[in-house]
């Protein structure tokens, strides 16, 4: 497996206390008992849809800057599984983009192999996508990045089955059942109203890559899935607006694809595989 990257002097045996902190009241901002000590810890993914919680298990990087408040900033979270197995995610949302370019010069996509020109963050219209490249056969791709930690679980006849899933205490993906797979879901957050979408932001992406591909561009959306015990990705049920819009995206020509990468407790992370992408 080819190496995408590798933390230095990870810090383990950290326990959330309480998020926000009791010190600093943002919702990025939590108290942990570390080496001993009660310090101040960075979540850069929130509670990460529970599974950062005070029975989990984590890495904190620390910081050099003297002048951050937080000292340490949890990175990975060990998650919890079905058959006891350990599985590590990054708690990063902006590790899925440096993940995907060490993907592309790694050669790890034959499609992208000797291209011309790779650039990120390229505007198109009203949106900043974040990559453009020009590919060796002469097309040229917008490519927009969605990190994936989260899963959910369904029966071995997927996708026909509607999807079965047991929050527990500990954690929202703790299945019971042996013969279901797991799939791993985007987009996944709090939102007061059901009737409006997780992220309107994700959904006119998807609109303007269908709108590029009428200019002659191709257009793609991978999901880095952070994490390597998922069979497939889909599309989550919990926001009907983007579903529908991936759907409609995927009609008009928008590639749609998935990879997982395999995290480490010595903090690397390899690349893993592809998944096969289900939207029913």
């Amino acid at each position: 497996m080819a190496k995408l990257y590798q933390y230095d002097d990870l810090v383990t045996g950290g326990k959330l206390i309480k998020r926000p902190s009791k010190i600093v009241k943002s919702p990025y901002i939590a108290d942990i008992v570390i080496e001993e000590v009660e310090q101040l810890v960075h979540c850069p993914s929130l509670g990460m849809s529970g599974l950062l919680n005070e029975n989990c298990d984590f890495l904190c990087s620390k910081t050099k800057d003297i002048k951050r408040k937080s000292k340490y900033t949890v990175e990975l979270i060990y998650l919890p599984s079905t058959k006891d197995t350990c599985c590590l995610t990054n708690t990063n949302p902006q590790f899925g983009n440096y993940i995907f370019k060490q993907i592309i010069e790694n050669n790890l996509i034959d499609e992208y192999n000797n291209h011309t020109f790779f650039k990120a963050e390229k505007k198109y219209n009203n949106s900043r996508f974040d990559f453009y490249i020009e590919k060796q056969n002469g097309r040229k791709e917008f490519i927009e990045i969605k990190s994936v930690v989260l899963c959910d679980f369904e029966k071995d006849d997927y996708p026909t089955n509607i999807v079965h899933w047991k929050k527990a205490d500990n954690g929202p993906e703790i299945s019971v059942l042996d013969t279901y797979k797991k799939a791993a879901i985007f987009p996944d957050g709090f939102r007061k109203n059901k009737n409006v979408p997780i992220s309107e932001r994700a959904i006119k992406h998807l609109n303007e890559l269908s709108d590029s591909i009428k200019e002659d561009y191709d257009a793609s959306i991978y999901f880095v899935v952070q994490r390597n015990d998922c069979d497939y990705f889909k599309p989550s049920r919990k926001d009907k607006f983007y579903y529908d819009a991936i759907k409609k995206a995927q009609e008009n020509g928008v590639n749609i694809r998935a990879v997982s990468v395999v995290w480490n407790a010595d903090g690397s992370c390899y690349f893993d595989k592809f998944l096969p992408v289900v939207i029913n």
